[in-house]
């Protein structure tokens, strides 16, 4: 069983250690690197098999090296590649990359991958390793894309010819091959039926490839007519793909990319359990990516690696709900800010932060250019898809505290007449809390001169429009003008986004001022007419994510 895996410079890594316990599933959402480290893992099987066809396991030239063993694009079967290049973190195509290997009794097996031309690279293992070591190591390894459908016709292919086509993620193209291999062991064959028998009813018939094309087929009823398996549902397919490879590939490290595809719910809360008794009766080890929440909650704590971000082993069970509850809450995007931000900030909506950055703008404070370079802004409800119920701040970043432990978090509430809604101390850590002693954010943008310098700026400076707009000031908040900065009951009392802001822009003959136009009016404004409550906020914004 493989323990650990360090890979260097491949793909999205930079570097990044694996730690694994035997069997183990990474789970993540997309995009976070699950299947990135089934290719390097692959890729590496499959350059240390290549270099072992030297047979030449004596170290030479300065420093003691191993021979390097070139290998063409074409004849790269691991992972499917247009250009060598593509293999290298940020297309770096400069230094070696290296993927090193730790096995449970203490096997370690370190290779490189030397740049040569887009066409070709040359691998061999560092220096570190031992030359006997190599020579005893067998490495085998299968990498197993989800089902991509299957070829009406299929010939028999001989094995290099399958790890090409999985290579290029068409596994559906050597399923019929994989069945004739299971029939050439009656034991292989018969637990292959047994499987198919237990999780679906079906009886498998024995594949003839005696033609130019393998013919397989099954029955869904004892003594009923067979069908070609391209008949049969999806489902069906990745589950006997997968099933076949684990009984064909013994002593081997089988990477499986989402087992879960296709298949229903309760195939998924059963495929895994099943997958994994066949690899321990094959002596193989199993790797599974998934972001399937059956397939996570079907796994014991001590076979789950979490990836959002870097990767980390599950502690317990409550570890495993939060990352399930991750996986429904977090983006991609949400992954890749918390590792790069310094704090997450939560408002009522996505206007407050677009004012919140023209105040900031205005008043030429410093955290004007961390709301888009460092602070990860979101609503307090996070909406995940249409018709869903919105998903609380509190359970978001208790998500984004599996991806990064020590995030600080704030939340910058409305007032909404609450007059006892607590603050929180500001101490640069965990979540913290403000509120705004008027309504709302939209309150301290009801200042009688920036809005009038915005009726004029939208209405070409017409005059009337202007006048209109002050004397319906005058005669609804009439105190808000004479003292914009006072402590007024209005301001502290009534939602000036619906009821006083609408009212001063219809007066003045400007019917469809949204509330996400808001910004414009804090942007207008002098450094003067901002409030200093306002200038307040941000210093402790600035604060709570230490910027």
């Amino acid at each position: 069983m493989i323990r650990e895996v360090t890979i260097r410079r491949f793909k999205r890594f930079a570097e990044v250690t694996f730690e694994l316990r035997g069997h183990v599933v990474l789970a993540g959402p997309n995009n976070t690197g699950k299947t990135t480290f089934l290719q390097a893992v692959a890729a590496m099987g499959f350059a240390f098999n290549q270099w072992k066809t030297l047979n030449n396991f004596r170290k030479a030239g300065r420093g003691g090296a191993y021979a390097w063993k070139p290998i063409a694009r074409p004849a790269f079967t691991s992972v499917p590649l247009r250009s060598f290049d593509l293999l290298w973190s940020n297309r770096i195509y400069q230094q070696p990359i290296e993927i090193a290997i730790t096995w449970e009794d203490g096997r370690r097996l370190e290779m490189e991958f030397q740049p040569d031309t887009t066409e070709q690279v040359k691998v061999r293992p560092t220096r570190i390793n031992d030359a006997n070591a190599l020579r005893n190591l067998d490495f085998d390894t299968t990498f197993i894309p989800p089902m991509s459908g299957l070829e009406t016709e299929e010939p028999v292919y001989t094995r290099p010819k399958q790890d090409d086509l999985l290579g290029k993620g068409k596994p559906g193209d050597v399923l019929r091959n994989l069945l004739v291999t299971a029939h050439e062991s009656q034991v292989a064959w018969q637990a292959l039926c047994d499987s198919i028998r237990h999780l679906f009813g079906y009886e498998l018939a024995s594949p003839n490839d005696q033609g130019p094309h393998i013919v397989a087929e099954y029955r869904e009823v004892a003594d009923g007519p067979t069908y070609d398996i391209a008949s049969a549902g999806s489902g069906f397919q990745q589950v006997l793909m997968l099933l076949a490879f684990l009984h064909t590939r013994e002593n081997a490290t089988l990477l499986v990319d989402e087992p879960d595809a296709h298949l229903h719910v309760i195939l998924q809360d059963a495929i895994y359990s099943e997958l994994r008794a066949v690899a321990a009766q094959k002596n193989s080890q199993l790797i599974v990516a998934t972001h399937s929440e059956v397939v996570i909650n079907s796994v014991d704590p001590n076979e789950l690696c979490m990836i959002l971000g870097l990767p980390k082993l599950i502690a317990d069970v409550a570890e495993k709900r939060r990352l399930v509850q991750a996986l429904k809450v977090l983006s991609h995007i949400d992954i890749m800010c918390a590792l790069q931000m310094s704090g997450v900030l939560y408002t009522e909506d996505y206007t407050d932060v677009y004012i919140l950055k023209a105040w900031a703008r205005v008043l030429d404070h410093p955290v004007y250019d961390a709301f888009d370079q460092r602070i990860l802004c979101r609503e307090k409800q996070t909406i995940t898809r249409p018709d869903a119920p919105g998903i609380e701040y509190d359970k978001h970043y208790d998500a984004l505290r599996l991806v990064k432990d020590r995030l600080p978090g704030l939340i910058l509430l409305d007032r909404d007449g609450n007059q006892n809604l607590p603050e929180s101390e500001i101490v640069g850590n965990g979540m913290q809390r403000l509120r705004w002693q008027r309504y709302e954010v939209e309150s301290y943008l009801v200042h009688p001169d920036a809005l009038l310098r915005v009726v004029a700026n939208l209405t070409g400076v017409n005059q009337a429009a202007v006048d209109a707009a002050r004397e319906y000031m005058t005669q609804q908040i009439g105190q808000v003008v004479n003292e914009p900065h006072g402590n007024h009951i209005i301001l502290n009392g009534v939602k000036a986004s619906t009821e006083i802001i609408p009212g001063i822009m219809n007066a003045a003959g400007i019917h469809r001022f949204e509330k996400r136009r808001f910004h414009e009016i804090a942007a207008a404004m002098t450094p003067d007419e901002i409030h200093s409550e306002v200038k307040e906020k941000l210093d402790l914004i600035q604060k709570a994510f230490n910027l």
